[in-house]
């Protein structure tokens, strides 16, 4: 049996996007990384803070990233993500300006318009120059980009913050995705289901691109013939609660555990990044190496990790800040989150029909996004404002340990879609032999 090799331009290409989706995400989290001075510089409740993190933003972000996920199955994909980048980095730039909620509100909107483009066009490009073999690894590599990205802003906001404010800070970021969009406008586009071997191609007939509601349709029926894509998507879900929550880090920290202005924020990006890298790196290489000697795929590996370390990533919050425990789960917990990528999206990518692997992972965003993140940043801050009302002592520590328990139940869900992916694999085992 021939090996299926990567393209030759592949590794060339993996890291031009890894470096594209680090932007992507210091862009982003850059209003979590600038929290408590944009709260106190445009006067925002913690509920309307969470409204920004979260919903605003991911609302057009997931909406927006079915119809891009359907766009990068048709169109020239470096050229639609250029596209994303540049309308998200003038966004981003924009948002320095604003002066109110409602301008900063408009701003965030549209911002995640442009970055629904990454993802979608990005994971279907890379199943197209990688081996499935090799697809955790290259897509936990695409991922460094968000421990980096998020971690970047965090240093971005405790170095550069200081000397130049944050609302430069979002001019130089918009800035520099402009001029990186010149790099993919001279991208080629991958041949697509090149990397596909003909005993592993999807058995369900391809059917010509003939409209957006035979497209739907299509895809319905691919999740219904495959429950593990639903189970794997509810994890996600459940997960994205928490990353949610993440966005008041810094606000907690400050407000409810004693840190000085800006104290911190240095410190986490570092941890983030060094912690988030390994997470993500670690995460598909090793889903990788589970997947090729025990039943039940990259997404049972990450079920199991999830039980074994949820002690750490809920017990740190009881912690004193000044104890190593604190420390510890808060690495574990950034480790965590960023594991997941690798696993779930090459997963993702592997059991749907080629021809809509890019509104598949666009549908996997809305998932995560939408209803996890979104709703999960504004649940946290709407509960801490209900509770900081109602004179609670420390109201904000109490709504992060809510979106922290809805993340333990990842790995039941995680656990289930194993066992429906398992039993996918052995009826396509038995298939070949007869």
């Amino acid at each position: 049996m021939s090996t299926i090799k990567a393209a030759p331009r592949a590794k060339g290409i993996l890291v031009f996007l890894m470096l594209l989706n680090i932007l992507n995400m210091v862009d982003r989290n850059l209003i979590a990384s600038f929290g408590p001075r944009i709260i106190e510089d445009l006067q925002l409740t913690d509920a309307q803070f969470g409204l920004l993190t979260g919903l605003v933003f991911v609302f057009f972000y997931a909406i927006m990233g079915l119809f891009m996920g359907a766009l990068a199955d048709r169109v020239h994909r470096p050229r639609l993500i250029a596209a994303g980048l540049i309308l998200w980095s003038v966004l981003t730039a924009v948002s320095g300006a604003a002066k109110n909620f409602l301008q900063i509100g408009v701003s965030r909107l549209f911002i995640g318009v442009g970055e629904s483009a990454m993802t979608p066009a990005s994971m279907s490009i890379i199943s197209d120059i990688f081996p499935q073999s090799q697809r955790g690894t290259a897509s936990g590599l695409y991922y460094l980009g968000v421990p980096l990205g998020a971690g970047g802003s965090f240093i971005v906001a405790g170095i550069l913050g200081p000397m130049i404010g944050w609302r430069n800070c979002f001019y130089l970021m918009g800035g520099l995705g402009v001029v990186l969009a010149v790099g993919l406008l001279l991208m080629r586009d991958p041949v697509r289901g090149a990397m596909e071997p003909p005993s592993l191609a999807p058995a369900a007939p391809p059917i010509a691109p003939v409209g957006l509601r035979n497209t739907v349709r299509d895809l319905w029926a691919v999740i219904r013939a495959n429950p593990a894509l639903a189970w794997t998507m509810i994890g996600a879900i459940l997960l994205h609660i928490p990353i949610g929550a993440g966005n008041f880090v810094m606000v907690w920290m400050e407000r409810e555990r004693g840190f000085a202005p800006g104290e911190m924020a240095t410190l986490y990006g570092l941890i983030y990044i060094v912690c988030g890298t390994a997470g993500t790196f670690l995460g598909g290489i090793l889903s990788d190496w589970y997947q090729a000697r025990w039943p039940g795929g990259r997404i049972r590996f990450l079920a199991i990790m999830m039980v074994v370390i949820a002690p750490l990533t809920i017990g740190y919050r009881f912690a004193d800040p000044s104890s190593p425990f604190f420390y510890i789960g808060l690495a574990t917990a950034l480790f965590s989150v960023s594991s997941f990528y690798g696993p779930a999206f090459s997963t993702v990518q592997d059991i749907t029909p080629v021809r809509l692997r890019g509104l598949m992972t666009g549908l996997l965003l809305v998932a995560c996004n939408l209803f996890g993140l979104g709703l999960g940043a504004l649940m946290i801050g709407f509960i801490s404002d209900l509770l900081f009302a109602a004179q609670v002592a420390e109201p904000l520590t109490k709504s992060l340990l809510v979106g922290d328990f809805f993340g333990i139940f990842t790995a039941p869900a995680f656990f289930v879609a194993s066992y429906y992916l398992q039993r996918r694999v052995s009826e396509q085992a038995s298939e070949v032999a007869a």
